[in-house]
């Protein structure tokens, strides 16, 4: 049974793999709480349904997917530079905006794709099941995605990116365009949560406007997941423990359902678990020395740095 639930945990973990790195983008590198990401997963997922039923070829449709959910991104970027709107605020009116564009695309609330040529049709003629089909293709975008991800923070542009992602005034300073680069960030960010949503529909077989519910939340879960088994402030490892969190974290709700959970539960507990990992990243430590007089009076003096610099952005 073990065995089973990790080749389910692969299987569909592996295919949210580009959300994850998008949000780790957008969230991670960029600073930015950009919630574009769920309105993305479903353009993405609605977009490769239609050309997918329009018989284009699967890739054509996953690569006008990643364009459209990159226009996401770029809508949101130009809501916060140019209207000057919070981050935040931009993301959930494209993310709510999103929402109705998958069913004037699809020109209805869901689409099946029976019949149609997917990411995944080309073991049709081969002795590999569809879950193995679905393992090496979701692994090699995986790894293709995951190289490319690790190459592109570590060229003078990923690397200006990520300088304005921790401290945007220094990177003015140094003379970064930083509203490009966030511009940018914001683009491909989307652009693989869009990935993701495209290859989800692929491998199930129809788009349902309501996939994109929550999906945030799943991907916020299997990011920390992935950050909390690292300490490591290197990209590499920092990218290969996300794709392991996310399959850790699938193996988890697959467990979870085997053992009688009920479905109605599972975004509650996904939330719970996305509070934990926080805690756990931020406070373990802290907690631990809390024994000692020595490590009591560090936390209360660390408790009240972050009271006194601590600021509400204005929301609007």
């Amino acid at each position: 049974m073990l065995w089973n639930l990790f080749e389910v945990a692969v299987q569909v973990g592996l295919l949210y793999v580009p959300l994850v790195l998008g949000i780790y983008l957008a969230m991670g590198v960029m600073s930015l709480p950009d919630l574009t990401l769920q309105g993305s997963f479903g353009i993405g997922g609605s977009v490769a349904a239609v050309l997918a039923v329009h018989g284009h070829h699967p890739v054509v449709g996953l690569l006008a997917a990643m364009a459209a959910g990159a226009a996401c991104g770029l809508v949101t970027a130009t809501l916060h530079l140019l209207l000057r709107l919070n981050v935040l605020l931009a993301s959930i009116l494209v993310a709510t905006a999103a929402y109705s564009v998958c069913l004037v695309v699809m020109s209805s609330g869901n689409l099946s794709l029976a019949g149609a040529k997917t990411a995944f049709s080309w073991a049709d003629g081969t002795d590999l099941s569809f879950r193995t089909a679905t393992i090496v293709t979701g692994g090699g975008v995986a790894l293709v995605l995951s190289v490319a991800f690790l190459w592109f923070l570590r060229t003078e542009y990923g690397l200006s990116l990520v300088a304005a992602g921790q401290n945007i005034q220094t990177a003015r300073g140094l003379g970064v365009r930083t509203e490009r680069r966030q511009a940018a960030g914001l683009a491909v960010a989307n652009a693989l949560g869009a990935l993701t949503g495209g290859l989800v529909v692929h491998n199930q077989g129809f788009m349902d406007v309501t996939i994109q519910n929550g999906v945030i939340v799943i991907a916020l879960a299997a990011m920390m997941v992935g950050l909390t088994l690292t300490r490591s402030p290197r990209v590499g490892p920092t990218v290969a423990m996300l794709v392991v969190g996310v399959v850790v974290y699938r193996f988890a709700v697959a467990g979870a359902l085997q053992l009688g959970l009920n479905p109605n539960l599972l975004q509650l507990i996904t939330a719970g678990l996305v509070i934990a990992m926080i805690g756990v990243r931020s406070h373990a430590r802290a907690t631990l020395r809390s024994a000692t007089a020595a490590g009591r009076r560090d936390r209360r003096v660390a408790q009240a740095r972050f009271y006194e610099e601590d600021r509400v952005a204005s929301f609007i």
